[in-house]
């Protein structure tokens, strides 16, 4: 059994672990989603009143219409009042219900969801929440009306939001209000669900008298893909196309290998989490215990002495012992302000270092990067001496301007990704230092970097005579890689200019100097091994 109000890395590990023994016992997808909604309904429960938490729970999956059999056709036309229906039109179809009310244990009892045309982004508004648990797992509605083949393992592959209504009463994504949620006390809805091989959505909803809180329905993604991991075995049929091609045995094994990939991934990061909270809130507990313990026995003293003299002043009212009460606090006072304006002194001292150090990366070890990357764009159109002559709002206006970038080519984005590859030890270096000075300065950011170089690194190995951007061209999630990677390295770029223009102007232009200097360098190098 477990708590929705109090769910936990454990219950999110036991339940993956109970719809895998589900899928065992199962012989067709019927029989599986049947078990895993009543499996939901069972064991989702209220500890404090040890009553069930599920008001309703139902599993969805998408098929074309052309598959639905007799009844669910007629139910499709008839929606669709006398227009002619697409046969390849995706409908979403209900498999397995259960819930409070006996004709809530049957798909044949529903009335209006049993089967749902998506005939367009339209009709879909219609019914205001599938619409938005499709927008706010982030799926992409054309992606569910029109599943393309060549989109599908990166869509199969991807790790979806949670559906989450956290407050129902009175929410307009919960339309059914005076019929459902008021009477049956509905507090909170979630949802979650994914894209299959075959092209298939399934969703799962489960409908709570208990609140559901955000980090419990962040859990559930975890258990989403614990379902996409049981429903694999039982579809095979392609919906992409009205002619049925069954996906081979290779395409499961890679799904299922890639959902166990995303599995442990979510898993990992999911405990990391959860463990860096924890020893984030024990190490600001010991700090302030230290910190506390560390200066009692001065406060404690400086507080009795000028206790003890008031009570001198009390007994004697002598106004001189008044003078001297106030001196400890006095000095307490001054001890604590002092301690601030050392704390401040230590920051300030140690966002200078931060600053000449990344100084020192730009100027030298990265520059070559930044240089070929100005170089090569289209738009916005930015030389060295431009950034040197600009005031801090051309430099900002610049900076903003780069969210719109674009090369003049792909040649010229492959001669930027290049320059990446030898630049691998300053990154590794840069992210050591903010280790070591316990500085957070996009951690994770570096990680991803030195990730993506060492991606090129491997390709270029095994593929010395193709460039990187050619093997991105047909890999859209690697070519989105690339964009990032370029993009966030011009914005950093810009960003240290634009603070070193306010806080260290004469490091600004000595760095602007350094980069006006290298390509004349470079030229004079060239030409020295060519005379040779």
């Amino acid at each position: 059994m477990f708590d929705l109000t109090k769910f936990s890395l454990q219950d999110m590990s036991e339940i993956g672990d109970a719809l895998q023994q589900l899928e065992l016992k199962a012989k067709n997808i019927d029989q599986l989603s049947s078990m895993m909604v009543q499996y939901f309904f069972e064991n989702l429960i209220d500890k404090r009143t040890g009553e069930k938490s599920c008001i309703l729970v139902r599993f969805f999956m998408t098929y074309p219409y052309l598959s639905l059999d007799a009844e669910l056709r007629q139910l499709v036309d008839t929606m669709s009042h006398g227009q002619p229906v697409p046969q390849e039109m995706k409908c979403l179809v209900l498999l397995a219900t259960a819930g409070v009310k006996p004709e809530w244990n049957s798909t044949a009892h529903s009335k209006g969801h049993r089967v749902l045309p998506l005939q367009s982004e339209d009709m879909l508004k219609k019914n205001i929440m599938v619409h938005q648990f499709i927008d706010q797992m982030g799926m992409g509605i054309s992606n569910v009306l029109n599943p393309d083949p060549k989109l599908a393992s990166e869509l199969e592959g991807r790790i979806f939001n949670v559906y989450h209504v956290p407050d129902a009463l009175g929410s307009p994504y919960i339309p059914a209000q005076e019929e459902f949620v008021v009477p049956y006390g509905i507090k909170s809805a979630m949802g979650f669900g994914g894209m299959l091989p075959t092209g298939n959505l399934f969703a799962l909803l489960i409908f709570s008298k208990t609140k559901i809180p955000r980090n419990t329905a962040a859990l559930f993604r975890s258990i989403a893909l614990n379902v996409r991991m049981a429903v694999l075995p039982f579809v095979s049929e392609k919906i992409f196309v009205i002619d049925k091609e069954e996906i081979t045995e290779e395409e499961r094994l890679r799904s299922l290998i890639a959902t166990q990939t995303s599995l442990l991934e979510l898993y990992k990061k999911t405990t990391a989490e959860h463990v860096r909270q924890l020893e984030c809130v024990w190490c600001n507990v010991v700090k302030l215990i230290r910190k506390i313990t560390k200066k009692a026995w001065l406060y404690a003293s400086l507080i009795s002495l000028s206790v003890f003299f008031l009570f001198i002043h009390q007994q004697t009212h002598n106004e001189f012992s008044l003078h001297l009460a106030a001196i400890p606090l006095e000095i307490l006072l001054g001890a604590l302000l002092i301690e601030k304006i050392l704390e401040r002194s230590k920051k300030e001292e140690q966002s200078k270092r931060l600053m000449y150090f990344r100084s020192y990366l730009f100027r030298s070890r990265l520059r070559n990067i930044f240089l070929s990357n100005l170089e090569a764009l289209k738009f916005p159109v930015i030389t060295i001496s431009k950034i040197k002559n600009a005031s801090l709002e051309e430099l900002k206006q610049m900076r903003k301007d780069i969210g719109h970038m674009e090369y003049k080519s792909l040649e010229s984005m492959e001669t930027v990704i290049m320059e990446y590859v030898p630049a691998y030890h300053a990154f590794y270096n840069f992210m050591e230092w903010t280790i070591i000075h316990d500085i957070d300065l996009g951690f994770e950011n570096m990680i991803y970097i030195l990730h993506f170089i060492e991606e090129v690194k491997l390709f270029k190995h095994n593929n010395p005579d193709i460039p990187f951007i050619a093997e991105a061209q047909k890999q859209r999630a690697l070519m989105k890689k690339v964009k990032k990677v370029l993009a966030e390295g011009m914005f950093k770029f810009m960003d240290f200019l634009i603070e070193l223009k306010e806080k260290q102007p004469v490091l600004f232009y000595e760095l602007l100097a350094d980069y006006e200097e290298l390509p004349k360098f470079n030229q004079l190098m060239h030409e020295r091994r060519n005379t040779h």
